[in-house]
């Protein structure tokens, strides 16, 4: 009965203030920076850092991670349960969730959602660790309707807000895994999975259920109002507007001008100082899980970089802890494996600085070359890659290798990293809340984008998932970690904190490894004359 008058309360109030596309501009606004707009408003083909940031204001995560520890917390998954054969796990959905059409949020919309993402049309990225529910493989070969209906043996309703999913075999990561958003199967159950990705409610989105609702998106922003109906409670701040605006200094200009409140993540090192001494503008820093690298591109024919003792002597070249401190401005942590602090397995006795160019040239001697060239690659707009690729040029050039630099277009930098037309390249990668490093550590992961092969490693990385004592855990993965660095695919570079300016009235602002709006239901913007 509470849920049914809950219902028709929604239902009342929605009618009484318009529907979900509603312009009103009352209350606080909070302008903040994009440098591109989002693709799509559907969050399970989110495959740009737009569409991530937009999807996080607009849908509830069934579950997120504490920014400081990386746990799993409750979202929209209330609470959960896992039983002693660590296969079975019990989700409670948040009594009070409710789509913005009034429709309460049910264990059928997490289910349909989920055969979303097993079915044979699915095409973004979050299937992979969905394999291991039971019947979820069998579901992706065999489901032959167009549709994401029958069923997949690993998932039961149990009722309305109860989910039961069992996996086929133990998956340490599964629950960190479970950070997207469902979809309304009220909505999209007789859309053909196929066809999802382009369907109107990705462009239009009529019915959502995160903090904020879509207003308006166009040419210049994406406009979303406060959910008053939000089951964590309606956020403060009425409007946020997504601005593109894809030039630094703009972006900084408009922020000084008190046209932005917010510039996330990318606020440039050099303009810190400054910043931080204006009382208007706040400064925040944060880990994130990202980081740069060198990679070796060893598949070439014929390319010397094949050879372990050519790519060991590159990992002697570089001092990273002066990386940091000159051109990042310690806003970092130097890097010489795969695993970030941020990880539970994190490894600190591999940071250490091994700059040795006498072993670097006779590693190279070694390998049967007295003098070597070979061409690098980096992408136009990163000042920081650009130092690092000439600190490298040089210290190349004392142990005998020459070293071609070319800038890239983004465009052009993804087609020659894909076409494998490179020799050496600067880039950066992200990486998941858990340590398990086999999307792109693994032989046979698709991840493993430099093709890197090594059976122990393998092997470990299966005990790894396999493996639910994180104490057992620390030490298959530093063991992985080891090995990997001892082959020297790539040369790891650094981990760039996250920067970011911000007014001085926005308050409650938690800065997160993984989202920028994770507690934006929380933020509030103090008013005019309030002390802050």
């Amino acid at each position: 009965m509470r849920r049914i008058l809950a219902t028709v309360i929604i239902v009342l109030f929605m009618m009484c203030t318009g529907c979900q596309n509603n312009k009103s501009t009352t209350g606080p606004s909070l302008h903040v920076a994009a440098l591109t707009g989002p693709l799509t408003m559907n969050p399970l083909f989110l495959r740009d850092t737009a569409s991530a940031e937009v999807a996080a204001l607009l849908h509830p995560q069934l579950l997120v991670t504490d920014p400081e520890t990386l746990l799993p917390k409750a979202r929209l998954f209330s609470s959960w349960q896992l039983l002693e054969d660590n296969l079975t796990y019990i989700f409670s959905l948040h009594d009070d969730a409710y789509w913005s059409d009034g429709k309460p949020i049910t264990a059928e919309d997490v289910a349909f959602t989920l055969r979303v993402i097993c079915h044979p049309d699915y095409t973004g990225g979050l299937f992979l660790p969905l394999r291991y529910i039971t019947g979820a493989e069998g579901y992706k070969q065999e489901h032959s309707s167009p549709f994401a209906d029958g069923a997949i043996s690993g998932i039961s309703i149990i009722d309305e807000k109860t989910l039961k999913i069992n996996l086929k075999e133990t998956y340490a990561p599964f629950l960190t895994m479970l950070n997207f958003a469902p979809l309304p199967a009220h909505i999209l159950s007789q859309v053909e999975v196929a066809k999802m990705e382009s369907h109107e409610y990705s462009h239009k989105l009529p019915v959502s259920a995160g903090p904020y609702l879509l207003a308006e998106w166009n040419d210049e922003y994406v406009h979303v109002r406060a959910n008053p109906n939000y089951f964590l409670g309606k956020p403060s701040i009425e409007n946020i507007y997504y601005r593109y605006i894809p030039n630094l200094e703009a972006q900084l200009i408009e922020l000084l001008a008190g046209k932005l409140d917010l510039i996330p993540t990318a606020v440039k090192v050099e303009d810190i100082k400054n910043l931080k001494n204006n009382p208007e503008i706040k400064i925040y820093h944060n880990p994130r899980l990202v980081y740069d690298y060198l990679a070796l591109n060893g598949r070439k024919v014929n390319s010397p970089l094949a050879d372990k003792k050519v790519r060991k002597a590159f990992s002697l070249l570089l001092n990273r802890q002066e990386i940091v401190k000159n051109l990042l401005l310690n806003y970092g942590t130097p890097l010489y494996g795969p695993l970030l602090p941020l990880h539970f397995a994190y490894n600190k006795a591999l940071q250490t600085d091994k700059v040795d160019l006498a072993a670097a040239r006779r590693l190279l001697v070694e390998a049967g070359y007295n003098k070597l060239e070979l061409n690098l690659i980096y992408n136009v707009g990163n000042a920081v890659r650009e130092n690092v690729a000439l600190l490298l040029k040089e210290q190349a050039a004392k142990i005998g290798i020459e070293i071609k630099i070319t800038l890239l277009e983004w465009e052009a930098f993804l087609a020659a990293l894909n076409e494998g037309d490179y020799d050496l390249a600067i880039l950066g990668r992200g990486v998941e809340v858990d340590p398990d490093l086999t999307f792109h550590w693994h032989s046979q992961s698709r991840g493993n984008s430099l093709a890197y092969a090594n059976s122990e490693v393998d092997q470990l990385l299966d005990q790894g998932v396999a493996t639910m004592d994180r104490s057992k855990r620390t030490e298959i993965y530093q063991a992985a970690e080891s090995i990997i660095v001892e082959d020297a695919p790539a040369v790891w570079l650094y981990a760039r904190e996250a920067i970011h300016a911000a007014t001085a009235k926005l308050q409650n602002f938690t800065p997160h490894p993984e989202s920028i709006f994770y507690n934006v239901h929380e933020w509030t913007l103090a008013a005019e004359g309030e002390e802050f």
